[in-house]
């Protein structure tokens, strides 16, 4: 497997396309996600761009952080900067998932030289305003369905002045039933297992590191700025920015949509018809068109 230290830290990280010009660097979503799931399409963008794709510390395959050691959003940020310079790349184009959005938004902010443009993919920018979608989404289905406590807690995220953190412990908590899942389009786990199985053979990977993302969690929300509002920081982005969101995507709500193509100087938008989250998986030849395209252009 491909490390690189720095400093103390060990990443893991997977790099395609080297001989290529222009570099794409992804960070993956969950919080906690990995690189992983996005292997078979790091590889696909490797034929026409240098592609360099990793675990965030604390995450599988790279160091778990260790117990008692603040590190939140602005930590991780500082850390891929200084990936950056260990990997002797120039400059390059980050690509951020969900979570990994919030990660590109302020990376791209606070190194505005080290960016060529910014990719957001259903990215997370706000956790209050994604906990919002996520209650406005998923009310409807809870009041069909006579759910008292959870019409409630919906009621509460969208209705009352509470924390972001309140309001995001609370969303990412509602009860999910399969039936639910299908009424947001959330894609199938087996249909998501299916995915790893085709597309990543040969995952060596030891048992007891699929479990470091729960650590990895604890240390992120402990340390507070995950809840911060990052869509402050789109204005103040000068260099290229494309952002993409899957039409039933629950992470990057209208809210965030709009604040975006309102304040993102330099922007492009585009919705991803009949995918939500993951779209590389539901709709890979679009989601990877407009990425090329973006790149091409930049």
């Amino acid at each position: 497997m491909p490390y690189i230290n720095i400093g103390e830290i060990q990443l893991y990280y997977e790099e395609y396309g080297i001989d290529n010009k222009k570099t794409m660097v992804y960070f993956h979503g969950g919080p906690g996600e990995s690189c992983l799931t996005y292997t078979h399409q790091a590889k696909l963008f490797g034929e026409k761009f240098h592609i360099i794709s990793f675990d965030q510390y604390g995450v599988l395959r790279s160091d778990a952080i260790p117990d008692n050691t603040p590190f939140g959003v602005y930590d991780h940020v500082n850390l891929i900067e200084k990936m950056r310079i260990a990997l002797n790349v120039k400059s390059w184009t980050p690509i951020g998932h969900s979570y990994g959005g919030m990660l590109a938004c302020l990376y791209a902010y606070m190194y505005p030289d080290s960016v060529d443009g910014v990719i957001y993919d259903c990215p997370m920018w706000s956790a209050k305003s994604t906990a919002k979608t996520i209650a406005e989404t998923q009310l409807p289905y809870y009041e069909a369905h006579d759910f008292k406590n959870e019409i409630g807690v919906c009621k509460e995220i969208l209705f009352n002045n509470i924390s972001s953190k309140n309001a995001f412990e609370k969303a990412t908590n509602l009860k999910l039933t399969n039936e639910l899942r299908k009424y947001c389009h959330v894609i199938d786990n087996a249909e998501y297992e299916q995915y790893i199985r085709n597309n990543i053979p040969d995952i060596n990977v030891p048992q007891n590191y699929w479990y470091k993302f729960l650590h990895f969690q604890k240390m992120l929300f402990a340390n507070g700025d995950f809840y911060n509002n990052y869509m402050v920081y789109l204005s103040q982005i000068k260099k290229p920015s494309l952002l993409m969101v899957g039409e039933y995507d629950m992470t990057c709500g209208k809210e965030q949509q709009d604040w975006f193509c309102e304040h993102s100087e330099n922007g492009l938008f585009f919705i991803l018809k009949n995918s939500a989250h993951m779209s590389w998986m539901q709709v890979p030849k679009k989601y990877s068109s407009l990425i090329v395209e973006f790149m091409e252009n930049i």
